[in-house]
């Protein structure tokens, strides 16, 4: 059995069950040094509305266990990056967010734990990639999506294996969402992609709905200029 990350096996659960049940949220706070925070968050309400009406009951830590949070030593991996540290999964019962957390001493260190923790599992080497990257008061991100790379993969598989319809699992998530917001402590003065919105004066988002063609957006790169 090929090992699967933690994306593969949610897109898998979802087109099994036959529901659009997850939306991904992608979260970088940068402060003024280029140290931060990132979050990648899975919103699971629509399957734990699934497990409830099933008359199931699920806890934080059976949600980590089940969706194999920290299959192949996730956290360990990225406890081992030099200027990554904090690394912790939390699930949040008020939002149904179930999210990995790490906080990054500088851009290098954000890159090289975005790489590991989005990493396609099936390869026995990380692939490094420059996703971000800061000079001064810039902040420059690539035009980069290794989450909707990973889940386009896990479904081409699925189909290949006869699990899925490529055409049935576009239809199922329709509705399904994968957004990025990008924070910086001392507020934006510019952003140079119009696909991105102002959420407040320090936040920018980017949404697309990969598998709804009137939602759906290709460019996520964008250079922001910080005051």
């Amino acid at each position: 059995m090929k090992s699967r990350s933690l994306i593969q096996i949610v897109a898998v659960i979802c087109l099994l069950s036959t529901t659009s049940c997850v939306s991904f949220l992608e979260k970088v706070f940068f402060r003024a040094d280029g140290s931060g925070t990132y979050t990648f968050s899975v919103d699971l309400t629509s399957m734990l509305s699934m497990a409830e009406m099933a008359g199931e009951e699920m806890d934080a830590d059976q949600l980590m266990r089940d969706l194999k949070m920290d299959q192949g030593g996730t956290i360990a991996k990225l406890e081992a990056i030099n200027g990554v540290n904090n690394v912790r999964p939390e699930f949040n019962k008020e939002t149904n967010m179930l999210s990995m957390i790490f906080d990054f001493d500088n851009v290098d260190a954000l890159n090289q734990g975005i790489s590991t923790y989005l990493h396609d599992s099936t390869k026995t080497e990380v692939v490094q990639h420059e996703i971000f990257t800061m000079k001064g008061k810039s902040i420059e991100r690539n035009n980069i999506n290794l989450i909707m790379d990973t889940l386009q993969k896990s479904l081409e598989e699925s189909s290949a294996d006869g699990e899925v319809d490529m055409s049935f699992a576009k239809m199922m998530f329709s509705d399904m969402f994968y957004a990025v917001e990008i924070e910086t402590e001392k507020g934006i003065k510019s952003f140079s992609n119009n696909e991105y919105e102002e959420k407040n004066n320090n936040t920018i988002s980017w949404r697309t709905y990969p598998f709804n063609d009137l939602g759906k957006k290709s460019d996520i790169s964008v250079k922001v200029k910080t005051k």
